[in-house]
């Protein structure tokens, strides 16, 4: 909310763009429910890039003197995720093949 009134203070705009804001987030909060329901290790994937990101603010930027480079960051998270994704896969092949004897049978 505060990062709108230094654009504008017309409250029509300062409305919307909260609005449009939180319609956005719900949108994307349902859409990773979903995926959390498709892939088991996604919220795990999720949860090492926010140690990443917070790890990223506190100390990776104090190390390469405030300028960590994107393209790293980029493709760690991508990295991560696309790990994560890849886990799931495999475990769910693994667990649908990997029944007991009697089952197979």
């Amino acid at each position: 909310m505060p990062a709108i009134f230094a654009l504008s203070n017309e409250p029509l705009i300062v409305f919307a763009s909260n609005f449009f804001a939180i319609m956005g987030l719900r949108s994307l909060g349902l859409m990773r429910q979903s995926m959390v329901e498709t892939f088991e290790f996604l919220q795990c994937g999720l949860g090492f890039i926010l140690i990443f990101v917070g790890l990223k603010m506190v100390s990776l930027n104090q190390v390469f003197d405030g300028k960590f480079p994107i393209s790293w960051a980029h493709g760690i998270i991508g990295a991560i995720l696309g790990l994560s994704i890849l886990v799931s896969i495999g475990y769910n092949r693994w667990a649908a093949g990997a029944g007991t004897p009697a089952q197979k049978a």
